[in-house]
């Protein structure tokens, strides 16, 4: 399923990261979930070197101005990719399921919301025309 989304600004702390050290991840949720922060939670991944297997910049944040940086989620068409299980696990395996898959990704800005409701989905940029 694809939704046109609107810009959006989220504030928080950004690191360097790639998929073979999964330590920055648990580091960075560390650190931000010790904020106890109020509302929808954004983990943003944008700035890719390449795709998926290279360095790309990753950001937990909210829309609360909060934390050292802040980047703008561009408006346009994303591929919702909903998460089947509300816990961390879920998210790793439907990483597993994106990057196996034959989705036109365009490797702009990606995100995963975490919403007050409890559900989870993943947002992938994706090429306008594949």
């Amino acid at each position: 399923m694809t939704e046109n989304i609107p810009a959006k600004v989220v504030y928080g702390n950004k690191v360097r990261a790639n998929n073979n050290d999964v330590s920055i991840f648990s580091k960075a949720w560390e650190e931000f979930l010790k904020k106890q922060v109020k509302g929808d939670i954004y983990a943003v991944y944008s700035n890719y070197e390449s795709d998926y297997t290279g360095d790309f910049d990753f950001m937990i944040g909210t829309e609360q101005t909060s934390g050292e940086h802040s980047i703008t989620i561009g408006n346009g068409e994303y591929f919702i990719w909903e998460v089947e299980s509300n816990d961390l696990a879920g998210v790793g395996k439907a990483w597993s399921e994106i990057w196996k898959s034959d989705l036109g990704r365009a490797y702009t800005t990606d995100f995963e919301i975490y919403k007050t409701d409890g559900s989870i989905a993943i947002y992938l940029s994706i090429n306008a025309n594949p």
